[in-house]
């Protein structure tokens, strides 16, 4: 089970980290962003398989194509900014993941503008 090995690599570093927090808070940080690392090289090839799907119904649909690209693109963003304002926030940086968490969201908007410009034209054009 793939989740057992998350289990066991999240906190062995967390162990690791808390015993080296008293020695030297830098150390601490870099088993913290290895941690991560590890956890996250440990669930690629699940991405991948989300990529695969994403593209197998992207191939299947008719109606809406110039949309599925943009869902996932929101996705990657929010997920993203959201890994890289926990871990900042997990360094004591919490200003800084603040504002990545604000221009995750800024972003996310800029990249919805599409899909709201068309369903507001579908709106007007059902209404008129």
């Amino acid at each position: 089970m793939e989740i057992l090995k998350i289990v066991v690599i999240a906190l062995t570093g967390v162990i690791i980290a808390s015993l080296l927090r008293s020695v030297n808070k830098e150390i601490s940080i870099y088993i913290i962003l290895a941690t991560v690392i590890l956890l996250f090289l440990s669930i690629t090839d699940k991405l991948t398989d989300i990529f695969s799907f994403f593209e197998s119904i992207f191939e299947n649909v008719t109606y809406g194509k110039d949309f599925l690209p943009v869902i996932v693109k929101v996705l990657a963003v929010a997920y993203v900014a959201d890994f890289t304002a926990q871990l900042c926030k997990d360094a004591g940086e919490v200003s800084i993941g603040s504002k990545v968490e604000l221009a995750g969201k800024i972003i996310i908007f800029y990249l919805a503008m599409p899909i709201l410009t068309a369903i507001l034209e579908l709106v007007g054009n059902l209404l008129s």
